[in-house]
């Protein structure tokens, strides 16, 4: 079982479509972790804003329209 893994392993390792392959789903995966990092402080971010502001002025930013 082993000898088939280490041919399989080599084999998808002298592809290089396979190791394309790969490459891109890395660059998919670390993309999409940035995008959630930035969306989880971004929102903290707007939030800390949102009270920074009702405390300069007394009053809720979104009632003020």
């Amino acid at each position: 079982m082993s000898t088939k893994l280490n041919a399989m392993v080599r084999k998808f390792h002298q592809d290089e479509q396979g190791l394309e392959a790969l490459q891109v789903v890395m660059i998919i995966a670390i993309a999409a972790m940035v995008m959630v990092a930035c969306a989880t402080l971004g929102q903290k971010a707007v939030t800390w804003m949102g009270q920074k502001w009702q405390t300069l002025q007394g009053t809720d930013i979104s009632s003020s329209t």
